[in-house]
């Protein structure tokens, strides 16, 4: 198991895994007829390949993996060094302590950082909080999509 910094060669199987997720963050993944909803296009925008190559060349952000027998199983990135602003690990990985060893990862390279703001899916609030998150204001929601705010202090 490795950790490493992302590499722009690392954004299509970085889109693959997040948009694999896509039931774990929309409140209702799928329609009546039993069909896959859609992510809403804001959220879709986020997770292509662009936008994985832009934020892993952007130095504004840190991009950490988790490497398992050479596949990308966890990802994590953090904005302007105090924002966490994804942290996905693949659904057969969940339990594995993947989510923890990348969050440890961003504590050990960020030794200054003293509080982290995030908004979290509704599915991965008990993560967060088992990761020391706390809640930080009432859940909402946008197209779709349910979020809780949380903060991590030092």
């Amino acid at each position: 198991m490795t950790i490493r910094t992302a590499a722009a060669s690392d954004a299509e199987a970085l889109s693959e895994l997040v948009g694999s997720l896509a039931h774990f963050y929309l409140q209702e993944p799928v329609d009546p007829e039993g069909s896959q909803r859609p992510l809403p296009e804001w959220f879709a925008e986020t997770i292509t390949v662009t936008a994985f190559e832009v934020r892993i060349s952007d130095p504004d952000y840190l991009n950490l993996v988790n490497e398992q027998a050479g596949k990308i199983v966890g990802y994590i990135s953090v904005k302007q060094r105090s924002h966490l602003y994804h942290l996905f690990v693949a659904e057969y990985a969940h339990g594995q302590g993947i989510a923890r060893l990348l969050w440890n990862s961003v504590l050990e390279r960020q030794p200054l950082v003293s509080q982290y703001s995030l908004r979290s899916s509704l599915f991965a609030v008990p993560v967060y909080q088992k990761l020391g998150f706390q809640i930080n204001g009432e859940a909402g929601m946008k197209d779709g999509i349910g979020f809780q705010p949380m903060v991590f202090g030092r």
